[in-house]
This record gives structure tokens, sequence and C-alpha cells, in this order.
């Protein structure tokens, strides 16, 4: 590789030994956040001090137009001009505030659409954008977005010549609905800058728009200046450093590996592991040497891994030996290969298709070196970018992970306060339910009791008129003894059959008023039996109410002790 060529990142955060690639990113990140955080007073400042009053040529005509304001949200211009220049410091055009004077829909009164509408827009954020397909989308496919179709749809109407035109004024498409929406670019050369190097806020979408503008007037041949070009009387670096082509994977050339002649007249040199253990620190796959018919050649080559952090640890020691001046040129040059004591001096530098060629000359097969020559904008450049890319993607993750960690906290200490609580209350219930239980045996014998005092009662009166119907009976039977005893004792003369008649009517008599008796008895029995069965009726309906009435009482207290007040409160409304 020639040395005009030998212009290498400062790279080294991300070489695979070193471990902090994205700690390096995260930092770079975090100091331009704290950049701009501290220069946020004086943009509003700076906003207010520009104005283009005194242009006279032409805009964009649709966002000039004061009745349908900031891509297609009512009075947004009005309601953002508070705001003040969002992306002043990064814009190198003119800027100037929106038209203060108010609108329709303020004037009319209608201010709370208008309040709907900024709320909507005013807060979102690369979070909020969906740009995971962005790259998969042909170019007519971006142009046609919600972002970009406004833009577009006016810029293909102009010709080459107004295209390029300084006097024309344009919005940012990537900036609608936010900060910087108001914001005026002179000519699509700052426009272009800015969409290419704001970090502040939707960074991927102000990426895609450049692109896909880019795209737009490379195909109507009408390219806007090349980035890097400070505008003005200046001209800046070309657009892309001029590509060359690499050994793949890397390699370092390592040379005077070769040690001394053996009885052979055969040079014998340093070997694989100890090359590999010379240069440990910088973490090379694995070595080789180059043999011909004299032995050791003296060339060895360390490989690297075939990846960009791979190609920066080649390079890290190309550059080692090249601040000590032991590269290319300086073993081109070397007259003595020794250092005082005796000990070979090492020199390396990258390899080239020549070096490996030469390395190659006498060997065969499986044992030459296999590599490729591949473009450094493609194998290094890209790769460099996609790693700035997604060190921003980590960032980013990092900063949602870390959002969802302390939402999980929140919601772990919440889940913990309400199963302690859930705890506490299912103690106080079992407390409660082992009283009311004790309260329920200790009225259930009390109920008992009374129960069997009131049965004692009504046995004893039962016995009572058990006893006064035996009483009753044997009075019947005592009075028919006497009536037989009367009629046995009349006089011998007396008719016999009178005696007879007046038994057989007094025991007819008798049975008469026993049958009566009988039939009243009954009849009291059976209305005594009614009653008895009234009387239990009601008082199981009462003490059906009574169970119904202490269920809904104990439901209610159990309900104000379970709901907070605001709760009790709603609950009872």
């Amino acid at each position: 590789m020639a040395e005009d060529t030998d212009s290498f990142p400062m790279l080294g955060s991300v070489y695979r030994v070193s471990g902090s690639k994205i700690n390096h990113m995260s930092q770079n990140l975090a100091k331009i956040k704290t950049n701009l955080s501290q220069t946020g007073d004086s943009r509003v400042n700076s906003r207010q001090s520009t104005n283009l009053a005194g242009d006279s040529g032409p805009r964009a005509c649709y966002p000039q137009n004061p009745s349908s304001n900031v891509w297609g949200h009512p009075n947004v211009i009005y309601k953002l001009g508070k705001w003040g220049n969002g992306e002043s410091g990064e814009t190198e055009g003119k800027s100037q505030q929106a038209n203060p004077e108010p609108h329709n829909a303020v004037e009319d009164g209608n201010n709370d659409e208008v309040g709907d509408n900024v709320s909507d827009i005013m807060f979102d954020s690369d979070d909020d954008i969906c740009l995971d397909d962005a790259d998969d989308e042909s170019h007519e496919e971006r142009k046609n977005s919600k972002w970009f179709r406004a833009f577009f749809d006016d810029l293909g109407g102009l010709t080459n010549e107004n295209i390029n035109s300084h006097s024309r004024e344009w919005h940012c498409p990537a900036c609608q609905g936010g900060i910087g929406a108001i914001d005026w670019y002179q000519g699509l050369q700052p426009l272009m800058k800015h969409a290419k190097t704001i970090k502040a806020r939707r960074v991927r979408l102000h990426r895609l728009f450049a692109e896909t503008l880019e795209g737009e007037l490379l195909s109507r041949k009408a390219p806007v200046t090349m980035d890097g070009e400070v505008y003005g009387r200046w001209k800046g670096l070309d657009k892309q450093v001029k590509d060359h082509e690499i050994v793949w994977p890397p390699m370092v050339v390592v040379m005077n590996t070769r040690y001394e002649q053996d009885e052979n007249k055969k040079w014998i040199g340093m070997g694989n592991q100890e090359l590999l253990d010379c240069f440990s620190e910088y973490a090379a796959l694995k070595a080789r040497h180059s043999y011909g018919p004299q032995g050791h050649r003296g060339l060895s080559v360390l490989i690297f891994e075939p990846s960009i952090a791979g190609y920066l640890e080649a390079v890290r020691l190309h550059k080692h030996f090249k601040e000590q001046g032991r590269d290319r040129e300086g073993w081109t040059q070397c007259q003595n290969p020794f250092v005082p004591g005796g000990k070979r001096q090492l020199y390396g530098y990258l390899a080239s298709m020549e070096d490996i060629n030469v390395f190659n000359r006498h060997c065969a097969g499986k044992s030459k070196l296999k590599f490729e020559m591949k473009s450094y904008q493609e194998m290094v450049e890209s790769k460099i970018k996609q790693i700035n890319n997604d060190a921003q993607q980590v960032d980013y993750f990092k900063r949602k992970a870390t959002k969802e960690q302390i939402k999980s906290q929140v919601l772990e200490a919440s889940l913990c306060q309400i199963s302690e609580k859930l705890r506490r209350t299912l103690q106080e219930n079992r407390v409660v339910r082992q009283r009311t239980k004790i309260q329920q045996d200790e009225n259930k014998e009390e109920m008992d009791a009374q129960e069997q005092f009131f049965l004692e009662q009504i046995q004893i009166i039962q016995q009572t008129i058990d006893a006064k119907e035996d009483n009753f009976e044997k009075f019947q039977q005592d009075k028919r003894e006497k009536v037989k005893q009367c009629c046995g004792g009349f006089p011998e003369n007396e008719d016999h059959k009178q005696s007879v008649e007046r038994l057989s009517s007094f025991i007819r008599l008798q049975d008469n008023e026993m049958r009566e008796f009988e039939a009243e008895r009954d009849k009291l029995v059976k209305i005594h039996g009614e009653k008895k069965l009234a009387l239990k009726t009601k008082l199981w309906q009462e003490e059906l109410e009574l169970e119904k009435e202490f269920e809904n009482e104990l439901t209610q207290l159990m309900n104000r002790f379970t709901l907070g007040p605001s709760e009790e409160e709603n609950d009872r409304k």
C-alpha cells in the first residue's frame, strides 16, 4: 500500500480487544447533548436577530401560505413562534420568524383546536418515527412518503436554474410539526447541510431526507454543492476520499524474522507461536512464515480477523512500526538488521497484494496464503458508519431499557405493597371470622338454653293437661259406677225393667256428652296445632329476615373496610 493513501481513521475505541466501542460512542453522544443544552438559550436570541425582510427572491409556495401554515397543521406557525429557532448553530442559511400576525382560526377564537394540534405534534421524537423499512423502499416510495411528499411535489415544478437559486427559501420537511419547522433555508445548500449535520432531533429521518434529495438532484442533473464545502468564498474538501483496495483478511508483514543458518546452510528463524507472543497486544489470529530453497526467508505475516475490528488492529500495529521508523520505508533503507547486543530488529507494515505474492513465491497448494483484494470504502469506511449508527441505536435502547427497568421497579414496589395489604386483610378477616364463630357459638348455647327452658315449661303444661284428662275420665267412670250402684240398690218390689231403662238412659246421656266432649276437644287440639304452626312459621320468617339483615349489614361493613374513602363515596353515589 502506498504511503500517500495510508490515511486510516483514529478509531481505536472500536478495537475488539479494547471492548469499549459502545462506551466511547456513548461518551461522544453525551458531550454533544451537553453542548446542545448549553447553547439552548442562545438559539432563541439568534433566531430573533435574523429576518429576511429585505430579500426579494421567491420562496417555496407551500410553506409561505398564511392560511395553511406549516405542513397542514392549522395555526401551528403562530403557536410555534414562541419556541424559537431549534436548529440555530447548525444551519448556515438565513432564518426568520413566521408571520407574527394571528391567523383566521385565532381571530375567530378557535384556540381549543389549535391547542390540541400543538399537543399532538410538538413533542414527537425519533422514538415515534418508524424507519425500520426505509432502507428497503425505492426512491419514489421515499419521495411519496407523508414526510417528503409536499416538498418533492414543489421541487418537481421547478427548473434546474430555480432549484439552484440561492434566493429561494425552503422549510425542512423532516422538521415538520416540531421545533425548527418554521426555519427558512436560503437555497438547497444550507438545507442539505442541515439535514446531514443535525444531531439533536430525528437524526435518521434527516439523513434519509438528505439521501433522497441528493438522489433526486442527481437524477435531474442538478447536483447541490458537495459535502464539506463552506458556503461563501471558500472551498472545502471533496465529497468522498478516493477509494483504494486492501488485502482481506487484514495482514501485517513482519520482516527480519530469520535468525541463523544450521549445519546444512539452511536458514532457521522465528516460529508461529513465537511471532504471536511477540505481538500479543494486537490480537492477531495466526502467524505464517515464508520458506524457500534456503530455508526461512525472514518474511513472516500476522493474519488478523476479517472484520473492521481486525483491520483496525492491523492498522494500529502498522502505525506502531511507523512511529518507530520501522515500517516499509525503514526496512528498505535498513543497512544493519541487528541492534546492539546481537538481536535482530523487526520491521513491519500493512501487506499489499505484491507482498503476498512475494510471500507465496515458493509456496504450493494449501501452503499458499489465501487472500482477496477488497474495497476500502466497502470493508472499512461503510462499516465504521454502520458502527456509528449502531452506537446510536444501542444508546437509544439503553435509555429505553432504563425506562423499562424503572417502570418495572415501580410496578414491583406497587405489587409488594398490594400483596402486603392483602395479607393483612386476609389475616384480619380470619380473626374476624374466628370471633364471629365464637359469638355464634355463644348465641347458640344461649338459645339452646332458652329452648330447653321453654320446652320444659311446655312439657309441664302438657303433663298437667294429661293429668286433668285422666282425672276427668276417672270422674266420668266413677259417676257411671255410682249410677249403676243406685240402680242395683232399688227394692225388690220395684220394677226391674224401670231400673234398667234408667241406667240405659244415663249411659246414653253420658255417651252423648263424651262424644260432644271429644268433638270439642278435637276442635281445640286442631286450633291449638294451627296456632302453633302459625307461630313457628312466623318465627322462622322473622329468623330468616333477621339473618338477611345480618348478611346485608356484614357486607356493608366489609365494603367499608375494603374500599378506600373515595371509592366508598362513589359506591354510595
